[in-house]
This record gives C-alpha cells, sequence and structure tokens, in this order.
C-alpha cells in the first residue's frame, strides 16, 4: 500500500511538473488566444519581432504584405488576457512585440508566425524559451534567443544569430555569418560568405561553398570541429576546440601556411607540407603558401584531408 501510494505521489509530481513546462507553449497551457494582423508594406520594410516564452518563425514571399498569426497562451484567463500585442507598421516597416504583464504570475508565452516580402529586411528578431526560425529572406537578419534553436534557410545579407542551451542550424546563406551558441551544436551548409561559429559543449559542422576574402573562426569546447572548403582558402582560417578532433577538408589546388596544435594525440595531413612537424606539432606551408591556418586544439586529433 505505502509502494503504491509513493509511485502515486512520484506520477502526481510528473503531472506537477509537466504542467510547469513552457517550452514554446506546451499543451498543459489551458487558456489559449489567437491573433491575427495583415498590412502592406514595401518590398523592402523593416521587420521587427519580439516575443517570450514561445517561437517565432519568419518566411519569405511574393507579396508586398506583412502577415501575422500567432497564439497568447498562460495558465488562467487573466494572464492569457493581460498578454498584449503591441504592433506599430508603416509602409517602410513593421515591429510586433509579445509584452508580458508584470502583475500576474502562472505561465504564459506567446508564438508569432510572420510571412514577410522576400526582400524585406529582418531586423531584429528575440524570444525566450522557444526556437527561431528564419526562412527565404534576402536581407539582413539579426536573431537572438535563449534556450531554444535557431534555423536559417536561403538567407543572403548578413547574419547575426545568437542563443543559449540550444542548436543553430544554417543553410545557403550567402553573407558574412555570425552563428553563436552555448550547449548545442553549429551546423551550417551551402555558406557561400565568411563564417564565424562559436559555441560550448557542441560540435561544429560547415561546409563553405565558396572561399570568402574575410577569415573563417570556428570555436568549440568539448566537441569536435569540421571544416570543409570546396574552393581553395582566399583568407585565414582559425579552429580551436578541447579535449575533441579537428578536422579539415580543402581541395588538392590549396596553397597556405599551416600552423596546427595539439596535446596528448597526433596530427595527420595528406598535404606535402615543407616545415617542422612531429607527433603533436605542425608548422609550415602547403604549396606556396599564402593565408594562414591555424589549428589548435587538446586531448584531440587533428587531420587535414585533401579533396572532398
Amino acid at each position: 500500500m505505502k509502494a503504491a501510494l509513493a509511485i502515486a505521489g512520484v506520477a502526481a509530481a510528473l503531472v506537477g511538473l509537466s504542467g510547469c513546462m513552457i517550452g514554446d507553449l506546451g499543451p498543459m497551457d489551458r487558456f489559449h488566444a489567437d491573433f491575427h494582423y495583415s498590412y502592406p508594406v514595401d518590398a523592402k520594410a523593416r521587420i521587427d519581432a519580439e516575443s517570450f516564452n514561445g517561437s517565432i518563425e519568419i518566411e519569405g514571399w511574393d507579396k508586398n504584405e506583412v502577415e501575422i498569426s500567432g497564439v497568447k497562451s498562460a495558465s488562467s484567463e487573466e494572464a492569457r488576457d493581460a498578454i498584449k500585442i503591441d504592433v506599430h507598421n508603416t509602409p517602410g516597416s513593421v515591429d510586433i512585440r509579445a509584452i508580458k504583464p508584470s502583475s500576474l504570475q502562472g505561465n504564459m508565452g506567446v508564438k508569432i508566425t510572420m510571412h514577410v516580402p522576400r526582400n524585406a529586411e529582418v531586423d531584429r528578431v528575440t524570444t525566450s524559451n522557444g526556437p527561431v526560425k528564419v526562412r527565404d529572406v534576402s536581407r539582413a537578419a539579426h536573431l537572438k534567443s535563449s534556450n531554444g534553436g535557431i534555423t536559417l534557410t536561403g538567407i543572403s545579407g548578413e547574419v547575426d544569430a545568437h542563443t543559449s542551451n540550444g542548436p543553430i542550424d544554417a543553410d545557403s546563406l550567402t553573407g558574412a555569418a555570425v552563428l553563436k551558441t552555448s550547449n548545442g551544436h553549429i551546423h551550417a551548409e551551402n555558406i557561400s560568405g565568411s563564417l564565424e561559429a562559436e559555441t560550448s559543449n557542441g560540435g561544429i559542422k560547415a561546409r563553405l561553398a565558396t572561399s570568402p576574402t574575410s577569415p573563417i573562426k570556428l570555436i568549440s569546447s568539448n566537441s569536435p570541429i569540421e571544416l570543409t572548403m570546396e574552393k581553395a582558402p582566399q583568407s585565414d582560417i582559425r579552429a580551436e576546440t578541447k579535449n575533441s578532433s579537428i578536422t579539415l577538408h580543402l581541395p588538392s589546388d590549396t596553397s597556405a601556411k599551416v600552423i596546427a596544435d595539439t596535446s596528448n594525440s597526433s596530427i595527420e595531413t595528406d598535404f606535402a607540407v615543407s616545415g617542422d612537424k612531429d607527433k603533436h606539432h605542425l608548422s609550415g606551408t602547403i604549396g606556396a603558401g599564402g593565408h594562414n591556418i591555424e589549428l589548435n586544439t587538446s586531448n584531440g586529433h587533428i587531420r587535414i584531408s585533401k579533396g572532398m
């Protein structure tokens, strides 16, 4: 009987905890209210969006119009109705903010989905405890979340994405990209601009379709880094991690200066390197030399491979 009561008590506690989860408006938020807005705008309008405890998704389309759909959720009707959706719009900009009431407690959050012109400038997108997704927007994106992942697809212009406790996944970016997170991986494919990626306790895997003239910088800790260059480097490359490996794939026509260091592991390369080499250190030139490649890790293997 006591065992049964104990099990029932644990089950009740788990149910109570699940009711506290917000996690992008989880099912235990019982009170919901939808909202919808639509505004005509210029093709290159500036877009700002801010929310809390919920996701923000933005997708480009072939209309000079901003369409907004969303849902407010809370653990009580009073809290749901107290959440304010503040929208300011002109032909040149749309700014939407979900404002949390300061006078009420309890679980609450707002999810926002937007369609915007493809040439719009996604100037600032901020949320917490939820993911950010931006797709098919041809101008700059400045994105920030916490405890949520960031997904970027088909964006040109500069991208500046920051989050924590979540991954960053990027595909088909044609401008300079700065991607930073903690406790999450960074995966970047088909990158055609410069790249700066930094994380902790998460791996970095990146493929650059072109060779940018601005430096490439990849920093992690306790997780591997893998970089593939489809074109010979035209700028400096720096990769640094701890307690894990670094793998660099380069075209066979690469020329560069290389400095690679590790401890308690080894360095391997497919290229002929003129210079100094031992088990833990490599310093010299590939081909005719050129831009610097710096690879540094501890307790991890370093490999520089030739070809794709």
